[in-house]
């Protein structure tokens, strides 16, 4: 029931016609699954700035419901409760992979999420999707627990010149580029090291710093996506910050 439900819940965003090359449908890891998941949920957005979000997922070919197994013949997404009521400059719209929004079982597909809000606040969704069981019986899940969070717009946070520090990168979640700032009080050696969650470190930067703001450009397009934990260390001192990687 739970992966059945996962699986509906992903299959939210498709009301608008497709255009060419919404998204890439990709799948590396085994079995069938979402990811994001509602765990981690949807990158969260910022007011004034465009949102762009990229949702991958695999469907199963059975799962269990009220403790029975049933064989999935397809899902179609019939709709998402919630996204409309975000305030936006540009509404909210989503478009899937494949361009009908019906989803085979044991197929890979991708739903793409984009729209401008314009008003910070906590935004749930309510998916509704329908599971078919045959070519034409279906079972109908509305399912809750994704959501979008938009923060207030960005801005470089401001940092004291006086001690050392580290900003949140920008931005985040990442699926290219992103920056790191890091305010020493004075000039000397600061090294960035980056993990996933398991501890393997992925990235090492050792750089001469300047007192005052120094900018690290991290090219996180190689990184698998998921949860990074990075930390810089300048003299006795390290401070430590997540990161989260999300491929488009």
């Amino acid at each position: 029931m739970k992966k059945l439900v996962l699986l509906a819940a992903l299959f939210c965003f498709l009301q608008r016609p497709a255009k060419a090359q919404v998204c890439t449908p990709m799948w590396v890891d085994t079995g069938f699954g979402i990811n994001p998941d509602t765990i981690l949920n949807l990158p969260p957005a910022y007011a004034g700035s465009p949102y762009d979000a990229v949702v991958q997922f695999k469907t199963p070919e059975s799962a269990l419901y009220y403790g029975s197994t049933i064989n999935i013949d397809h899902v179609v997404l019939t709709g998402v409760d919630g996204l409309s009521t975000i305030p936006a400059s540009v509404p909210f719209y989503f478009q899937c992979n494949p361009s009908g929004c019906s989803f085979q079982a044991d197929s890979v597909g991708c739903v793409r999420i984009q729209g401008t809000p314009a008003t910070p606040g906590t935004y749930d969704l309510i998916i509704q999707a329908n599971v078919f069981i045959t070519a034409v019986l279906f079972l109908p899940f509305p399912t809750p627990g994704y959501r979008i969070i938009v923060n207030n717009p960005i801005a470089i946070p401001a940092i004291s010149q006086t001690q050392f520090d580290v900003s949140q990168n920008l931005p985040n979640p990442v699926t290219d580029n992103t920056n790191i700032y890091v305010n020493l009080p004075h000039a000397g050696k600061f090294t960035l090291r980056i993990s996933n969650m398991v501890g393997t470190e992925v990235l090492k930067h050792e750089e001469e710093g300047m007192k005052g703001r120094n900018i690290v450009t991290v090219q996180a397009s190689g990184f698998e996506p998921g949860i990074y934990q990075y930390k810089v260390s300048h003299d006795d001192s390290i401070i430590t910050r997540r990161m989260v990687v999300f491929r488009r």
